[in-house]
């Protein structure tokens, strides 16, 4: 929820090449600035906005470079956030937060890697210390990245994770919760005939709503399944699933997954649309697409009258590690989500 700090806007003026080189070459939304004109515009709107200069960009483009449009998109969103937390604070209540994650922090043969593997780590314990949600799903996560965690995090949260790979290939999915407003209550592993894993832990919140939480990486051989466990759950239990995938867009069949989809639900903002984004985050060096790889999905049992109730999400994970003008602590955004929960 943190817009990235302002320090980072030191390295427009190194990147000046590169961003009008994008203007050259981007056609989607043709800019009627020269490159030179352009490239200052977009870091002036950068620093104006309080936003990665990336996101300026595609912001300018998005609204055809005009700076208006532009402004009014960037300070609606803002006012959004601060009038939703506001208005809770107001009334003394609070927001059951979700933070879900791929860190793509696989362990490394090469001791470079491993040591920029760390770098990332601290950014990404600096966010979940800042937002501190109640619940945090994290997918493919190394051992030496959730190492740093779990001993990062131990004093506010109980963690339980899962290996999801070979025992060569060290790859967990973990899912934390906060102790101060969590109660675990049971653990458990849903596994295929082809090994593939689920991490499932149900939880009391504020000892008096039950949830059951799943956390899983999914492709188009364990989709199918996948849903299948989750949806035999308990009816009388609210259902939240963070998941990281491989599947296109276009694959998702909404009578296959029976839940809610927290974006659709909150709005379908396009910008928080992508959690894979190509375009702004330099850590993806591959040619793709932009895809929504991260997913929240809920239920909550129209029994209990609509307990849980979706109001905002958004992007993290959007600002620089430190050790770098260049790159981000994922190859993936983070989705935090805020329900208003009654009791």
């Amino acid at each position: 929820m943190t817009a990235a700090p302002s320090d980072d806007y030191q390295t427009i003026d190194d990147n000046q090449e590169n961003d009008e080189n994008e203007f050259e070459s981007d056609s989607s939304s043709e800019c009627p600035f020269n490159p030179d004109i352009a490239s200052k515009l977009t870091a002036a709107f950068a620093k104006a906005t309080g936003i990665e200069i990336e996101f300026a960009v595609q912001l300018l483009k998005d609204h055809e470079w005009n700076i208006d449009l532009a402004l009014k998109a960037t300070y609606d969103a803002k006012e959004h956030v601060e009038s939703i937390v506001t208005t809770k604070q107001d009334s003394k209540g609070e927001y059951f937060k979700i933070l879900s994650w791929n860190t793509d922090t696989a362990d490394s043969d090469e001791v470079e890697i491993n040591d920029l593997i760390e770098q990332q780590t601290e950014t990404i314990i600096e966010i979940l210390l800042r937002e501190k949600p109640d619940i945090i799903f994290l997918q493919q996560v190394g051992t030496i990245a959730l190492t740093l965690i779990i001993t990062s995090l131990s004093s506010l949260y109980d963690d339980e994770s899962i290996q999801i790979d070979s025992p060569t290939n060290t790859n967990y999915v973990s899912i934390f919760t906060l102790k101060s407003n969590v109660e675990k209550k049971n653990v458990s592993t849903i596994q295929n005939s082809d090994n593939w894993k689920m991490l499932k832990v149900e939880i009391e919140y504020k000892s008096s709503i039950h949830m059951d939480l799943f956390n899983a990486f999914i492709d188009e051989n364990t989709y199918s399944f996948c849903f299948e466990q989750i949806n035999q759950n308990n009816p009388n239990h609210i259902v939240l699933f963070g998941i990281s995938s491989q599947i296109p867009d276009t694959c998702w069949n909404s009578k296959t997954i029976n839940l809610n989809d927290l974006w659709e639900k909150t709005g379908q903002r396009p910008e928080a649309t992508y959690t894979f984004d190509p375009e702004l985050n330099s850590n993806i060096t591959e040619k793709h697409e932009p895809q929504r790889s991260g997913r929240i999905f809920f239920r909550s049992p129209t029994s209990m009258n609509n307990q849980l109730k979706p109001v905002h999400m958004e992007l993290e994970g959007i600002q620089r590690i430190k050790t770098s003008d260049i790159l981000f602590p994922s190859k993936h955004w983070a989705i935090q989500a805020y329900f208003d929960v009654e009791n």
